[in-house]
């Protein structure tokens, strides 16, 4: 971890990490300001620094005019930014986010994937995220693993993952239509059906849509959109993602 051995040399890989647990861990008893000088202690942060560390996290994530408030008068946006905040300030090399974002309103979510980008650019470390939001993975990281049963299945960049396994999704009603013959098309990745409609994954539908409307026959309708990591988690897992089920690891580095 960070170039140490965690077995012989675990000290200096505790003070290479951050950690931002999925359980809130910030003490309500006290201040914003007090959970970090805390945590400075802990960390072994040189005295003379510690101020300048504190005030320097507090302005990146927006709360130096709470600070001196205690934690229970704050949301749950604004703890998560605090907990994010105490896990930056030693500087570490490596950020571990559990979750950051479970339970935050959508707003909220989007201010939290906003500091987390800022701070991975500005303190040039590597964030390593688990969620189970997959528009969250596609935002926020450069390579995504994909989790099955404790055992990774997938690993690309978001691009690379959804150009490789889905390319295009191509959903239509048909009037009746040979899926045999569908499938023998060389464009054609992968076929689902459902409540009557065929769910097609193919390369570029810009390229091969009209050819394929050509060996369908009649149809009510037909809609196109590119692939998502759902799609592709989807096609790893063969199912939706469930809470507490399957888990994603994904990293920004």
């Amino acid at each position: 971890m960070n170039g140490f051995d965690i077995v012989k040399e675990p000290g200096k890989v505790r003070k290479s990490i951050g950690i931002v647990f999925q359980a809130p861990s910030v003490d309500d008893l006290l201040t914003g300001r007090e959970n970090l000088q805390m945590h400075n202690l802990l960390f072994g942060v040189p005295r003379e620094i510690r101020k300048q560390r504190i005030d320097e996290v507090l302005s990146i994530v927006n709360l130096e005019k709470r600070a001196d408030d205690l934690l229970n008068t704050y949301s749950g946006g604004m703890r998560r930014r605090l907990e994010l905040a105490r896990g930056i300030m030693h500087h570490p090399k490596i950020l571990f986010l559990d979750e950051p974002t479970l339970g935050l309103d959508p707003q909220t979510r989007e201010h939290i994937w906003e500091y987390i980008t800022e701070l991975a650019k500005k303190e040039c470390m590597t964030v390593m995220l688990t969620t189970h939001y997959m528009e969250e993975a596609e935002s926020l990281c450069d390579r995504v693993a994909i989790i099955d049963y404790g055992k990774i299945v997938a690993l690309e960049s978001p691009a690379q993952l959804k150009n490789q396994i889905v390319g295009d999704v191509v959903k239509l009603k048909p009037h009746a239509v040979d899926i045999d013959k569908l499938r023998k098309l060389e464009y054609v990745r992968k076929i689902d059906v459902k409540d009557g409609l065929l769910f097609l994954s193919i390369k570029d539908a810009s390229k091969h849509l009209q050819d394929l409307l050509t060996h369908t026959g009649p149809i009510d309708f037909v809609e196109v959109r590119s692939g998502t990591l759902n799609d592709v988690f989807m096609h790893y897992t063969g199912r939706e993602i469930r809470e507490g089920e399957a888990e994603g690891g994904f990293w920004k580095g």
